[in-house]
């Protein structure tokens, strides 16, 4: 095969430049949108197709259109290496072909093998410190036939630099650099070519390159500034990389597949039983084969686990065969906790109306969550959501501007190329400066001792910032839908028991089963036989403890002992040790306690986690008095209510021979119906009574009697004898 000169390539690299311009004006304009794909290792025929089909979905997008495209050809930062190079050379040419595409490889791990081939067809190379580029020649990849090489050879749009890609893969090749006779720059040839180094003035060895061994360039030889030029940038992170084009990058979930998309609101503070109910919304999603959920935040709340908890559950579920591409959308104010649920989102959009003076979304405010946090668990908090932010994608120095108002922050432009970009604190760029780094400020984000909140970080700035991909118009979800092209988002459904366990979380719900179980529990206990209400308050205290029974595993159990103790103390107190003591008030705590804690995610770590604590405790207390009232109400109007009289077993009457014979000791009891006595010992409530010289077990209606007491019988309930203080 024969292989073009440098000279004849020279002229269709010139026309490739020419056609490349416009796409990079339109990138740098902002028209156009950037994607970030990554390239599986071993590049195999499957995941060609479906890199090819992720893009051209993206290129046929009049919704997206994209003009920037970054390979990351190091998957979580691990060598890539390929031996099959009709995949490789499928990649790259789909990657060269596309002319309207700015295409960057990000290598920032050891590459060889025929993968190094679609790394050199990119536009542009932007290297890591790690990052090393070449050998072609491995292991399981033999020399490479002339056919293999001219492949390269087209794919490789710099005639003067040519020699450099040859070196990777034919060792014989004997690296030169000079200087251009004919005009300024650098040549590079093989010193076995008397023609080629003709044309190079002072020709030199290139240091780090062997002769008589295949080269391998990494950072330093790879980079513009002092080696081969292959590599134009360089950066460590993804966040830094979009930072020097002034773009953003997110991965796209779909890889080319046609979005089916769902729908789903988050309303209230977030706690596990929102966790779980994303968690159950994402299972149904993937069951009804649907790869996109526009997640509409109109939550917030001060717990910041449980928020990341579900950010990591979010990143995962934007991972694997069945990846969800997750839109998290903001149509008024994502505070606190609901801004890192977005951070674990695949993009952001926030509303912002067409019509001046109209409020625009917000994000980034944790003033509620500030007024509360202790110090150290500050710094923990701060410490997690920098790592979000970073395997996100985004600014890490956003999160010490949300956590800390004192931090300010600054946007500094590169000097030689203003596109590049990037966010830094006050004391980072006057580093930067002594250090005399490429960077000028370019604009005061935040500044000092002003939170965000009162900046604010609006839809505007935070698009501007590379937070949120983009804004729509009105904070239906519609808007978003129509943005993207989708044809619609469904509703999942999450199943009839989910809903019911919501419904009954509902904290009014709540405290109506809980006054309802006390009822229940008190009738029971006053008016033994009616049975019906015992069922009851089992029945709402199960409900209570099962709708919970999701949220927090050891504090659930702790919850439900504690209530089975306050039942069994109660019990002990009414049936063992009669009276009003200490076991009763420990059972009355125990069973509040229990509630309280049920419907908590974990233990209170600061005041006002003990305040919530107190009030909700509180609010179960009143509950119970409010029980109380109607349990004694209804103990007193319920054997004159026609039907219902019959559920309570009162004692039989009279009726003469054809009369059922009474409980033994029944007749006695009704005996001393009205009779007067003296107490014998405390009644708390139940004790002994004298009457006349007879000792009678008796029980007080309610208060405490002490001893020597005079007591008159006021009921007589089969052989339970009620008596009164007189």
């Amino acid at each position: 095969m024969h292989l073009p000169t440098r000279r004849s390539v020279a002229p269709f690299f010139a026309a490739f430049v020419c056609l490349l311009a416009p796409a990079a004006a339109l990138a740098q304009d902002g028209a156009a949108d950037s994607m970030f794909v990554t390239v599986p290792n071993p590049i195999t025929s499957d995941a060609f197709t479906r890199i090819k089909n992720q893009i051209s979905v993206r290129m046929n997008d009049a919704k997206r259109p994209v003009g920037i495209v970054v390979f990351d050809f190091n998957p979580d930062g691990k060598p890539a290496t390929t031996a099959d190079f009709g995949a490789c050379s499928d990649l790259a040419s789909f990657i060269g072909g596309h002319k309207g595409l700015t295409t960057i490889a990000f290598v920032h791990a050891p590459v060889t093998g025929h993968t190094v081939l679609p790394v050199i067809a990119c536009k542009e190379l932007v290297m890591g410190k790690s990052g090393v580029l070449g050998p072609v020649v491995v292991e399981g990849v033999a020399g490479l036939q002339k056919f293999q090489q001219g492949a390269y050879q087209d794919r490789f749009n710099d005639a003067e630099r040519w020699p450099i890609v040859q070196k990777m893969f034919d060792a014989e090749v004997q690296l030169r650099r000079g200087d251009k006779r004919e005009g300024k720059g650098k040549l590079y040839a093989d010193a076995r070519d008397a023609k080629a180094m003709a044309e190079l003035a002072g020709p030199e060895p290139v240091k780090g390159v062997t002769d008589g061994q295949y080269a391998a360039y990494n950072l330093d030889l790879a980079y513009n500034v002092g080696g081969v030029g292959l590599a134009k940038r360089r950066a460590e992170t993804l966040p830094e990389l979009a930072g020097l084009y002034g773009i953003t990058l997110r991965p796209d979930p779909l890889l080319g597949r046609t979005p089916a998309a769902y729908q789903w609101t988050l309303k209230g503070d977030v706690d596990g039983g929102m966790k779980e109910s994303v968690g159950r919304v994402l299972r149904d999603v993937r069951k009804k084969k649907g790869n996109v959920l526009i997640l509409v935040l109109n939550c917030g709340g001060t717990d910041l686990d449980k928020a990341r908890e579900m950010a990591t559950d979010l990143i995962a579920a934007q991972k694997g065969e069945e990846a969800i591409l997750i839109i998290g959308f903001v149509p008024e104010s994502a505070p606190d906790a609901a801004t890192v649920i977005a951070l674990g989102c695949t993009e952001i959009v926030m509303t912002r109306p067409a019509s001046e003076g109209s409020q625009e979304a917000e994000i980034g405010n944790f003033d509620r969550y500030l007024k509360t946090a202790k110090p150290t668990e500050l710094a923990s908090q701060k410490t997690a959501l920098r790592q979000l932010a970073k395997e996100q994608g985004y600014p890490e120095v956003l999160i010490d501007g949300m956590l800390d108002k004192s931090v300010e922050i600054v946007r500094a432009r590169g000097i030689a190329d203003p596109r590049k970009k990037q966010l830094m604190t006050r004391e980072q760029f006057k580093d930067a400066q002594e250090r005399k780094e490429d960077w000028a400020e370019d604009k005061v984000i935040k500044a000092p001792g002003i939170p965000f909140s009162k900046v604010p970080l609006n839809a505007t700035l935070a698009v501007e910032l590379g937070l949120a991909r983009s804004t729509v118009a009105s904070t239906s979800v519609d808007a978003v839908v129509e943005q993207y092209g989708f044809k619609e988002a469904k509703n999942p459904d999450p199943g009839m028991l989910d809903r019911f366990a919501e419904f009954l979380r509902i904290p009014a719900v709540t405290i109506i089963l809980v006054m309802l179980g006390f009822i229940g529990l008190i009738l029971e206990l006053k008016v033994p036989g009616l049975t019906v209400p015992g069922i009851i308050a089992a029945l709402c205290f199960i409900l209570v403890f099962w709708s919970q029974s999701r949220f927090s595993g050891e504090l659930f159990v702790l919850a439900l002992l504690l209530f089975i103790l306050g039942l069994v103390l109660v019990g002990v107190e009414i049936f063992v040790l009669p009276g009003f003591g200490a076991c009763g008030i420990f059972g009355i705590i125990c069973m509040l306690g229990g509630l309280g804690l049920v419907t908590l995610d974990k233990v209170p770590e600061n005041t006002a986690g003990w305040v919530g604590f107190g009030v909700r405790v509180s609010t179960y207390l009143f509950a119970m008095m409010a029980a109380m009232v109607f349990a004694f109400l209804i103990a007193k109007y319920l054997p004159q209510v026609p039907g219902a009289n019959r559920l309570m077993l009162s004692p039989p009457a009279d009726t003469g021979a054809t009369a059922e014979p009474l409980l033994p000791g029944a007749s006695e009891a009704l005996d001393l119906l009205g009779a007067i006595g003296t107490s014998t010992t405390a009644l708390r409530p139940a004790g002994v009574v004298r009457f006349g010289d007879k000792f009678v077990d008796v029980v007080s209606d309610g208060g405490f009697i002490p001893t020597g007491t005079r007591v008159q019988v006021v009921t007589v309930e089969g052989t339970r004898i009620v008596v009164k203080e007189v």
